[in-house]
């Protein structure tokens, strides 16, 4: 049985969708080219027990991070109960857009990310250094905000895949300690339950998120345990880990805030 041949212009469509797929496809190669390799020509490193930083030429603040994430790193892993066989590896860079352009490629150097500083990889941490903290932040919050990145990459290892609020909720609880402002409950909706499981960091963000999310871990530590918190941490299963819904969770979660201590 012969198959008709296709048309002329069935065959063009083709090629046209052929040829902006493969655009479109160099385009991601071009704009993430940066971050196929977070080491950049000629860094040099410290070795730790906890962390191996690599930095590029701002020695001496790349020194203090070294030594902040070196005493953290323990208490950090007697925390979340786990001690990775190797050090992780965390990398600064001496200029805010190289750390931008390591996660979100060359787009980094057209969107104003001022305010971000750093992140990780999975178990690995990007860092611009303190020397250089740009308009946003000054060397102190660069520091402090490495152990919040050492963090989220312990937290990688034991479940890389995750959530954003929980993981930036574990990370600010642990590293930040900021006590939680109850006059934001003045000024700002408390984020909804869809927004505790959003996987934008902008929306996260903008409702929200870096002001609530550890109140989320204090919740759950105080009324069900630290064991069973790293529990969900490690399965996401709120039923086996709480022996409740996420929703009514959350629920207790808002009860929690709106009476929250004031001393």
């Amino acid at each position: 049985m012969k198959t008709r041949p296709s048309s002329p212009r069935k065959r063009r469509v083709l090629r046209i969708s052929l040829l902006i797929l493969a655009a479109i496809t160099l385009l991601a190669l071009i704009n993430f080219f940066p971050a196929f390799r977070l080491k950049t020509s000629g860094m040099s490193r410290l070795q730790g027990d906890y962390v191996c930083v690599y930095y590029e030429i701002e020695k001496e603040a790349a020194e203090t991070v070294f030594e902040h994430l070196e005493n953290e790193g323990e208490r950090i892993c007697q925390k979340v109960g786990t001690r990775p066989e190797e050090p992780v590896d965390v990398y600064i860079y001496d200029q805010q857009k190289t750390m931008q352009q390591k996660k979100y490629g060359l787009a980094a150097t057209f969107l104003s990310l001022d305010w971000y500083i750093g992140d990780n990889i999975g178990d690995q941490v990007i860092l611009t250094s303190p020397a250089a903290p740009g308009s946003f932040h000054d060397a102190e919050a660069i520091v402090g905000a490495s152990a919040h990145e050492l963090v989220h990459a312990y937290v990688s290892i034991i479940n890389p895949r995750i959530r954003l609020w929980l993981t930036e909720g574990m990370a600010l609880y642990l590293a930040n300690g900021d006590p939680f402002e109850v006059s934001c409950l003045d000024s700002m909706p408390i984020p909804t339950l869809s927004d505790t499981r959003t996987i934008n960091p902008i929306r996260f963000n903008n409702s929200g998120g870096y002001l609530f999310a550890h109140t989320y871990i204090e919740f759950l530590e105080k009324a069900y345990g630290w064991p069973a918190v790293m529990e969900l941490i490690r399965t996401q299963d709120y039923p086996t880990a709480l022996g409740k819904t996420e929703s009514l969770i959350y629920d207790e979660w808002v009860s929690f805030l709106k009476n929250y201590p004031t001393s």
